[in-house]
């Protein structure tokens, strides 16, 4: 049985704390884009929403290839950087997206599931969600 490097797990136990992670997910030309998020853990993944529109969005859907890192609310880096995988969740998997967001956040991520659901009841885009994986 191979041991985890601890340098890296201490690395991961800082991302799933973290308030904020800088998701960096890569243009086609391979050039990095960093955005802080906010991001709960469940079952060792991390799971992001965001506006379906958003350019991590698009460039999620052209590669699964991420880095995360923790993060201040600006985006300045507070912690080691380390790669990872990120699938967009279906509508279904939602669910699952808020209610770790909301039980690591609390009001501030129900005013947001609530908005959303709103938004939907009017027939207008809701939020997706992004579930990124740490685990190599």
């Amino acid at each position: 049985m191979v041991e985890a490097d601890p340098s890296i797990e201490e690395a991961r136990r800082a991302i799933l704390a973290a308030q904020y992670v800088a998701l960096t997910t890569y243009r086609r030309d391979g050039r990095p884009v960093a955005t802080p998020v906010w991001a709960a853990e469940r079952h060792g993944c991390l799971y992001i929403f965001s506006n379906p529109a958003a350019g991590k969005m698009k460039r999620l859907r052209n590669s699964p290839r991420v880095a995360i890192a923790p993060c201040t609310w600006s985006g300045r880096r507070t912690g080691v950087e380390i790669p990872a995988t990120a699938r967009i969740l279906a509508e279904a998997e939602l669910p699952v997206m808020w209610g770790s967001l909301i039980k690591k956040y609390g009001l501030l991520a129900l005013v947001f599931r609530l908005s959303d659901h709103v938004r939907r009841l009017m027939r207008m885009q809701g939020s997706a969600g992004i579930e990124v994986n740490l685990t190599p």
